[in-house]
């Protein structure tokens, strides 16, 4: 089986050779490679052109964000599994060969891990269990009533991104041909894909830290707070209507509606931003209700619209 893995690449130079290395020597050898350059500044391009694998495809195009070029890739892909490694983070040589046989042996479209956290030297800072532990901390939740007691995947998405990083998506073709690429987010493209592929499909975790995900001074998810947690509401917003009546408040028994009640109040937590929230989901239902298809969408590549919203996080 051909897996498909595309690494967007921008200004990771000191990175980028152990995050291609570590793909190339992945035991499962049927592997594409497909790096997308997304404008990068550093020596990063003049280093892929010193690589010579015939598995090794690069694209090279004009900065235009990394879910442009995770989407870039994932078009050129050819793989029947594709995957996602960003350019600073390192995949473990057993990673895909376990991974596509989770996504045999347990029926899942779209598989995930636990991963290992390290820093900008490779030093380990823990091991992230999925939705067990290192949670965010806008996003905490506490008691026996919340999602993350439990070992339900959906809920414990609704509750927090526990997946963490685009690098930690290994999927079937036919998830990606099913929900499309990322969307317009600057720090959480990967929690809306990853809750956008599970209102469709069945996802599965692998209880092994089969990446290393790297913190450095760098990382987007450092820079703008206040944009994070507008994120992070838009994401919630945009995606709930997905599993109501399904997975939540579809109980008829009035003390399972209730039960139900209080574990999202005690699961979903955004920062304090529970007013943004819940204008955010005011606004798409209004406009929906209007006859818009895709106000979600339309609010991202509005700047002055979604400034204004981003302006309600410390108002």
């Amino acid at each position: 089986m051909l897996v498909s893995v595309v690494i967007p690449s921008y200004n990771h130079e000191r990175f980028l050779r152990q995050a291609v290395d570590s793909v190339l020597s992945q035991s499962h050898r049927r592997i594409e490679l497909v790096v997308v350059d997304d404008g990068s500044r550093d020596g990063s391009v003049g280093l892929l052109k010193q690589i010579h694998d015939p598995r090794l495809v690069v694209h090279v195009q004009e900065n235009q964000g990394a879910h442009a070029a995770i989407n870039r890739g994932l078009a050129l892909a050819q793989g029947d599994v594709l995957a996602i490694l960003n350019s600073d983070d390192v995949f473990h040589p057993d990673r895909i060969s376990t991974c596509v046989r989770a996504l045999d042996d347990e029926g899942s479209d779209l598989v995930c891990t636990w991963i290992e956290v390290v820093d900008a030297d490779g030093t380990s800072k823990g091991i992230k269990q999925g939705w067990k532990n290192m949670r965010p901390g806008w996003a905490s939740a506490s008691g026996p009533e919340a999602f993350w007691s439990g070992e339900d995947f959906t809920l414990n998405l609704l509750a927090g991104n526990f997946v963490s990083t685009t690098s930690n998506i290994v999927m079937r073709r036919s998830v990606y041909d099913r929900v499309g690429g990322m969307r317009n987010l600057r720090f959480a493209h990967d929690w809306d894909f990853m809750l956008r592929a599970a209102g469709e499909v069945m996802c599965g975790i692998v209880p092994r830290p089969l990446m290393q995900y790297r913190l450095h001074g760098s990382n987007t998810i450092t820079s703008n707070r206040a944009w994070m947690l507008f994120e992070a509401c838009w994401v919630l917003a945009a995606n709930f209507h997905r599993f109501e009546g399904r997975r939540l408040y579809a109980q008829d028994d009035v003390q399972d509606q209730i039960a139900m009640v209080r574990a999202i109040a005690a699961s979903v937590r955004v920062g304090g931003c529970d007013r943004l929230l819940w204008m955010l989901r005011q606004y798409l239902d209004a406009r929906r209700a209007a006859g818009d298809p895709a106000p979600d969408e339309a609010l991202l590549e509005d700047a002055v619209l979604r400034q204004a919203f981003i302006e309600l996080v410390d108002a």
